[in-house]
């Protein structure tokens, strides 16, 4: 987890923010729960999102109010800080997302 996904977990996410954890074998638990576990991971591969503040925990104005502190305090991070307008890989609407990978043009 790079350092500014760890920094906006850690503030506006604690619940979401995980320290690497090594396992060995003999403590290792079966796979279809290792898999629920790693769910967030997964999505942020596929989409490139990390979910800051989800629509179905946090109310639309504290989500705004959030995301226009953070975004009028990191201006060059703003193109990557949104709000997303539909449900787009199981996240639902509304929900504060940030773009961690750049895409290059």
């Amino acid at each position: 987890m790079d350092g500014l996904t760890q920094l906006l977990l850690a503030k506006y996410a604690p619940d979401k923010l995980q320290e690497p954890v090594v396992i060995t074998k003999a403590e290792a638990e079966p796979v279809w729960r290792l898999t629920i576990k790693s769910a967030p991971e997964a999505l942020q591969e596929v989409s490139g999102m990390v979910i800051i503040m989800s629509s179905n925990d946090y109310s639309e104005s504290t989500i705004l109010k959030e995301l226009r502190e953070f975004n009028s305090q990191h201006l060059e991070l703003m193109s990557r800080s949104f709000t997303l307008p539909i449900s787009q890989h199981g996240i639902p609407a509304g929900s504060w997302v940030f773009m961690v990978q750049e895409k290059n043009d």
